[in-house]
């Protein structure tokens, strides 16, 4: 279906509205894009807005991340996986479970949420950290910080390591790390990859509930400097049991705080994705 099609269709089933409103909208929408998203695909976007279902909606082939938006439906997209968070199981009105990825290509990075059985992949061990993953008929959304994701529901395809796609055209995990000489006060989430320099043992604390908290620290380090890693809690007791001086050490969904003293540290909790391994290649 053509642009013009398109506005030909809005402008039959909503004779209230003008083509000089489509166009107005249609060029509002290229400028949030910054041009990288079609005419038709964002002329298909502002017939949804007036509860029109355009006709012969196609899969978007080869998407690279950085072109993304949210409201895209029937999207496919190929990426290395990054992280892979723990699936978890929700009820309510509609009980399931649901699973978190963190997939990347050679320009940009996005959060991919399995729901119900395609979380059967992750629980199963088939998808994981390193793999280069195909995501097909896929949907786009903005999350609670308006960061566009990528959802795989019921009439999603998931495809680990297909056999047409070259991997050597996604760049490796750690190209994904910051450096730690590059870490500043400003940086939010971060992924760090690097070598247990020391340990140092965890101690108890009475938090403000009156339970009791475990804090545990580290020193990581890789070609570019040193920093302080402090892990609180049940990581903190699921660490001491694995991570060792001279492991290396992934994390990702780590957070940047200044401590007592204007030095910068990286904190982990319970959301932060860690991955303890004698080698990680980088």
């Amino acid at each position: 279906m053509t642009a013009e099609e398109i506005i030909q269709q809005i402008l039959s089933k909503q004779p209230e509205v003008s083509r000089d409103q489509i166009l107005k909208n249609l060029e509002t929408a290229k400028n949030k894009t910054a041009g990288l998203i079609a005419e038709e695909t964002l002329l298909r976007l502002i017939a949804a807005r007036y509860g029109i279902e355009t006709i012969q909606r196609r899969a978007i082939r080869k998407l690279p991340i950085s072109h993304l938006v949210a409201g895209l439906n029937d999207v496919t997209v190929t990426g290395r996986v990054i992280v892979v968070y723990p699936p978890r199981a929700f009820s309510g009105e509609r009980s399931g479970k649901v699973a978190n990825l963190m997939i990347g290509d050679k320009d940009a990075t996005i959060r991919v949420v399995l729901w119900n059985d395609k979380v059967d992949l992750v629980e199963s061990g088939e998808l994981k950290t390193g793999q280069v993953v195909r995501f097909s008929h896929g949907y786009t959304r903005k999350d609670w910080k308006g960061k566009v994701e990528l959802h795989l529901g019921g009439k999603s395809q998931i495809e680990v390591e297909p056999k047409n796609v070259k991997a050597d055209k996604y760049p490796s995990i750690g190209k994904f790390a910051t450096k730690i000489n590059e870490i500043t006060a400003a940086h939010d989430n971060i992924h760090l990859a690097g070598t247990v320099k020391a340990v140092f043992p965890p101690s108890k604390f009475t938090k403000s509930d009156m339970s009791t908290g475990t804090v545990m620290r580290l020193t990581l380090a890789d070609e570019t400097g040193e920093i302080p890693i402090v892990i609180w809690n049940e990581k903190a007791e699921e660490l001491e049991k694995t991570v060792k001086i001279n492991a290396n050490l992934q994390l990702a969904n780590a957070k940047v705080k200044e401590n007592g003293s204007g030095e910068l540290e990286v904190h982990v909790n319970s959301y932060t994705y860690v991955e303890v391994s004698e080698r990680l290649d980088l």
